[in-house]
């Protein structure tokens, strides 16, 4: 996501599952949008998700 990407760009992962490739983008300053098809795998990416509000971003220093 670093290498590819730049804060305020948005990030696609057709593939989400858990969403770490969306939770990577957004804990970095980017807009993550992800697919995915099970639906045990969907709730546990919003989980993971909402984890982040708490946290901060080591390079922007900014809260989601």
């Amino acid at each position: 996501v670093t290498l590819w990407s730049n804060p305020g760009e948005t990030v696609l992962s057709p593939f989400s599952g858990v969403g770490s490739e969306v939770y990577g983008a957004v804990y970095l300053g980017r807009r993550g949008i992800g697919c995915e098809l099970k639906k045990e795998y969907y709730v546990q990416s919003i989980t993971n998700l909402e984890s982040i509000g708490a946290k901060k971003a080591p390079t922007t220093g900014v809260l989601f």
